[in-house]
């Protein structure tokens, strides 16, 4: 329960009337723990038993639940209360909570007679309550002022204005109240110059509105509204952090002087105080002495060396004045507070595709939200710099996570050349400490419309980087390989498509090898790209490119073995897969082989043991993501010889956790098998789960698969709409996979839906030209079962 005491007096949830009882109960929340005494002396000053009163209202108020903690002879409150929640508050710096929480003056309304002391309490706490929210409104006023939110800032200063319980507006609250309403062009403005003039002030001139955009940047603006008067307090930033926005928010908030730092003249930079030049350091340190001065000098670097002294001994002195000092590197005397501008974080932000276009960087976050394009922020400096210079940040951008050892190989620059070149950058707020250039991707673009210049970029990252990061560099630069290149990209390539399938993504694999396709030495990996999206002919066309010697090497022997089972071929790849000795990859390809043989011919022990012979070799080659999924066949195979699904995938499953896309795998198999024994509500839940895990993983080609299965489900029990939508988001993801088992089986099973007769010839005939008669032979043997043939199935 919590006691209300603003604007009225009430317990929360409660139905209480005796006001004199809870104007007791406020009172010590308040104030806290009090005397008995001191409470009858104060309560019932007339009263003839003043202790015995107090005995009497304690009594009622033991009736609230948790109302008093007693303590001996002094008396506690143990409830909560809205007003010295508004107290602590503000006493933590929460304007808005404290604002929040100001629900009109305090006991408002009250109806009981007080004596003169209780009375005047009443009065003093309902007064400073007010003040304090009116202190808390004008700070939320000027921090929308800070950010550019005029009319917030307006309806703020009006409210503490007009606040209900506050007193007048004084000579200390009128100038910020007339700044912030002037800001905003509210009428209150005119009666607060009327009230000022009442007072004999002078108010400042209407403040510039600027609709330049500031975002974030709240704790560094809440730090420096609460400075006190002597302090000094040092902004450090590379170039672009922000700093004079910050200052230029803070002039927008009221109170501040901002002062650019200027070269020209001795001085010169404190010229707009007043200070007269011919008087030298002593004159122009005289306007320092304020206390009411706010001071902020935008930019030491910029700034002359007679200012410099001036506050230079200012920081030693403390002559009264609240000092700020932007500059790019760290204070060079000591400071009462040193903020250091960073890239904004995208709590910060708010606004993740701001972030993720700009990294942050306050300049290009303000040009993002001014529509202006982000190069013409950076591209104008870069163009300007020497050419090893710009040629560093070139490199450096056209790298998400840069390799500085291979940049600098790529230039050609000595370490110290190279240390000095990158320091520059970072202090000029182009690149990160780490070299990480802010919105990397528009330099790119920009980059991108000058084809040549790029390309030799990247043909200079391509060979200075380890190859199995330089392929996407190759790949730009292919124009410009020279002889010696070839071998290095070739390798490179195949580094990246093995990279592409080990992380299940077989179509982007294969499409990059398909821009290979007359390099030799990338037969083997291109067969397995292709084998991964189900081209089968394609993998067995491609391996016939290498030499005789080359065919029989055990590499290339399992990869033509996989295509060979996997075009149903059994009898041949079994033959080949038989020739592979030893018990490296690839006698764990040869043994899955020959798994893959024996379940064609539905020789379920036969495949039980080699299965688990791939598994096994897999586990000795420390691959435990292919040894699991062996062992998913594994569990398949014992179904088939009469173990209850349950039992039999239950140790593999659990094996998985952690593994998505393994374990995508093993549900798929598992739902397969409950529907063949008939469990389809158990088997449609799994097969969902399933779906989970391969979004996780990435895996589109699973993903299409089990959609593709689900599909199946619905066709075959008849709720043909909920299969089509299986069937379409199916198709979304095969696009631009290459697969074209999973796709003809798609498309089959929705021209059999529309009753589209040649449409399902047509994905036949695709499924055959590229090698899968057995799955061809297999949706022809279904057809045949019906009239309306039912859907084909895939299995893994």
């Amino acid at each position: 329960m919590t006691l209300r005491t603003l604007g009225g007096l009430s317990v929360e949830g409660v139905t209480f009337r005796r006001e004199k009882v809870l104007l007791l109960l406020a009172y010590l929340c308040i104030e806290g723990p009090q005397p008995r005494r001191r409470l009858a002396e104060l309560f019932w000053p007339e009263a003839a038993n003043p202790m015995n009163s107090l005995a009497q209202h304690l009594v009622h108020l033991r009736g609230l639940a948790g109302a008093l903690a007693e303590d001996g002879p002094r008396v506690v409150a143990g409830m909560a209360c809205d007003a010295a929640l508004l107290r602590d508050a503000t006493r933590r710096g929460r304007a808005a909570e404290a604002a929040a929480l100001y629900a009109g003056p305090f006991l408002d309304g009250l109806g009981i007679p007080l004596g003169a002391d209780l009375e005047e309490w009443v009065y003093d706490t309902r007064e400073a309550l007010a003040l304090e929210v009116r202190g808390a409104l004008l700070t939320l006023g000027a921090q929308a002022a800070a950010h550019g939110q005029r009319e917030a800032a307006g309806d703020h200063a009006a409210h503490a204005l007009i606040l209900a319980g506050a007193p007048p507006a004084d000579e200390l609250d009128l100038p910020r109240l007339h700044h912030l309403l002037t800001l905003a062009g509210h009428p209150l403005a005119t009666q607060v110059e009327r009230d000022a003039r009442t007072l004999g002030l002078d108010l400042d001139a209407a403040p510039q509105t600027s609709s330049a955009p500031f975002v974030g940047r709240s704790s560094e603006l809440a730090a420096l509204s609460a400075l006190t008067p002597g302090q000094f307090v040092w902004v450090s930033g590379h170039a672009g952090m922000g700093k004079t926005a910050l200052l230029e928010a803070l002039a927008r908030s009221g109170g501040w002087t901002v002062l650019p730092g200027r070269l020209d003249l001795p001085y010169g930079t404190l010229a707009p105080l007043g200070a007269a030049p011919p008087g030298g350091a002593h004159a122009a340190a005289l306007p320092l002495r304020d206390p009411h001065l706010k001071l902020a000098i935008d930019g030491w670097e910029g700034t002359d060396e007679a200012t410099r002294a001036v506050l230079a001994q200012a920081a030693r002195t403390r002559p009264g004045a609240l000092l700020v000092v932007t500059g790019r590197l760290h204070p060079p005397f000591d400071v009462d507070a040193h903020l250091k501008l960073a890239p904004l974080t995208p709590d910060e932000l708010a606004n993740a595709d701001l972030y993720a276009q700009t990294d942050g960087h306050p300049a290009l976050v303000g040009a993002a939200l001014r529509g202006q394009p982000l190069d013409l922020r950076l591209g104008a400096r870069v163009r300007a710099y020497p050419a090893p210079v710009r040629d560093t940040f070139l490199l450096l951008a056209l790298q998400d996570q840069p390799n500085l050892r291979a940049t600098r190989a790529a230039l050609g620059l000595t370490a110290d050349d190279f240390a000095r070149t990158l320091s520059f950058l970072t202090t000029e707020g182009l690149t990160s400490e780490a070299g990480r250039v802010y919105a990397a991707a528009a330099t790119r673009d920009h980059l991108n419309q000058v084809q040549v210049h790029a390309a030799l970029l990247h043909l200079k990252l391509g060979r200075a980087l380890p190859e199995a990061d330089a392929w996407p560099h190759y790949e730009q630069a292919r124009d410009l390989w020279e002889d010696h290149d070839e071998a290095r990209a070739a390798c490179a390539a195949r580094l990246r498509a093995q990279t592409l399938l080990k992380r299940g993504y077989p179509g982007p694999a294969a499409a990059l090898l398909d821009t290979l396709a007359d390099v030799a030495s990338l037969a083997v990996p291109h067969a397995w790209a292709l084998i991964g999206v189900g081209r089968y002919n394609d993998a067995h066309t491609r391996l016939k490119s290498l030499s005789e010697q080359a065919q029989g090497t055990p590499e290339a022997l399992a990869v033509r073995a996989t295509t060979l089972v996997r075009l149903g071929r059994a009898e041949e790849a079994v033959a080949l897969a038989g020739q592979i000795g030893g018990s490296g990859p690839e006698a764990a390809h040869a043994a899955s082989v020959k798994a893959h043989a024996a379940r064609i011919r539905e020789q379920w022990a036969e495949a039980r043991r080699h299965s688990q012979i791939a598994a096994d070799l897999w586990q000795v080659n420390g691959d435990e993501e292919r040894e699991l999924a062996e062992l998913v066949m594994v569990a398949r195979v014992r179904v088939k010889l009469g173990a209850e699904p349950q039992e039999a995938f239950r140790a593999v499953l659990a094996s998985t956790n952690g593994m998505p896309s393994v374990r995508g795998l093993a549900l798929v198999n598992y739902s397969q098998v409950l529907q063949e024994a008939s469990q389809y509500q158990i088997a449609e839940t799994v097969m969902l789960d399933a779906l989970q895990d391969l979004k996780t993983a990435g895996d589109y080609a699973g993903l299409a698969g089990v959609h593709i299965n689900l599909g199946v489900a619905f066709h075959q029990s008849g709720r043909l709409k909920i299969a089509v939508e299986h069937y379409q988001r199916a198709v979304g993801y095969l696009k631009g996979s290459g697969n074209l088992r999973h796709l003809g089986v798609v498309l089959s099973n929705l021209s059999e839906i529309e009753g589209d007769l040649s449409a399902f010839e047509d994905s036949l005939k695709m499924l055959e030209q590229a090698g899968h008669q057995e799955l061809v032979a297999q949706i022809r043997r279904n057809a045949q079962l019906s009239a309306s043939p039912p859907a084909s199935t895939l299995q893994s």
